[in-house]
This record gives structure tokens, C-alpha cells and sequence, in this order.
């Protein structure tokens, strides 16, 4: 089975760090990790048929029904420009996560890597849930929001 060498390195590096997680016979573990807005539900793992390593993160909440185009275009345009991973949102139910992926090469990914993935998913989930909170609580528009989350950047 590909991508079992990069599973492990990943497995080691929670390990070694007393971080606690969840596991399966999918090659993927889920933890959650506190950022500084919020605690995320990381799942970060192997997808060994496209041979990827893939760490998606979920915002704590769904967006209530009735907010969710607004939602979509605070997606939209926080999406426009990066230049790793997407938002994305989950129209049916709500769910909003972001998701970052790299092939592997020989199966394996790297600690620095895997350290990288897991920061800059849990760096965009804070950096972007204070502008989606405020269109779906305050009725900010999502292009003031995004706005202004970016200028602090």
C-alpha cells in the first residue's frame, strides 16, 4: 500500500509531541489543535490512490442555512489569490473547512513538511474565521470582511 512510510512519519511526529489523536485503517488521523480564535478538527492522512498527503481543517461550526451565500462569497473571495489550499463550503450542511495536499515522493513527506501543512491550515482557519463569524453574526459584507482580515495580515 503506498504512502505507509508517510502515514508513519506523521504518527511518529504526533507521537514524539504527546499530541493526542484518533485513528483508523484509513491511513488518516484527526486531533484537535487550538488555535487563536478557535479549536479546529484537524484530519490529516494519506490518500494512497493519488498518493497525497492531505491535512484538511474544519471550522468549529456549520453556518446556519440562511447565511450561507453570503458565506459562499466570503469563501470566494478569501480563496481568490492563494496560493496554497482552498476554503471550501459545504452547501448542504453548513460545513466549512480548509484543505491543503502534496504527492508524495518515495512514499514519504517529511517532518518540516507535515509541521508546514498542519500550520498553515490552522494559520488560514484563524485568520479567515473572524471575517466569516462577522458576515454570518454582524451582517458585515463579505468583501469588507475579508477585507479587513487581509489588511492584517
Amino acid at each position: 500500500m503506498h504512502g505507509t512510510a508517510a502515514y508513519e512519519e506523521l504518527v511518529e511526529l504526533l507521537d514524539e509531541r504527546g499530541i493526542g489523536y484518533w485513528t483508523n485503517e484509513d491511513q488518516a488521523v484527526r486531533l484537535d489543535l487550538r488555535g487563536e480564535v478557535a479549536v479546529y478538527r484537524i484530519t490529516a492522512g494519506v490518500e494512497p490512490e493519488t498518493d497525497q498527503f492531505q491535512v484538511v481543517g474544519r471550522l468549529p461550526v456549520p453556518v446556519p442555512e440562511g447565511c450561507r451565500t453570503a458565506a459562499a462569497e466570503t469563501i470566494a473571495r478569501a480563496n481568490y489569490g492563494l496560493r496554497l489550499g482552498k476554503f471550501e463550503l459545504h452547501l448542504d450542511d453548513g460545513e466549512v473547512r480548509f484543505q491543503v495536499s502534496q504527492f508524495l515522493v518515495d512514499d514519504a513527506i517529511g517532518q518540516a513538511v507535515i509541521d508546514r501543512m498542519i500550520g498553515i491550515t490552522v494559520n488560514m482557519l484563524d485568520t479567515y474565521l473572524p471575517a466569516l463569524l462577522s458576515v454570518v453574526y454582524a451582517n458585515e459584507s463579505p468583501k469588507e470582511a475579508v477585507g479587513r482580515v487581509e489588511a492584517g495580515c
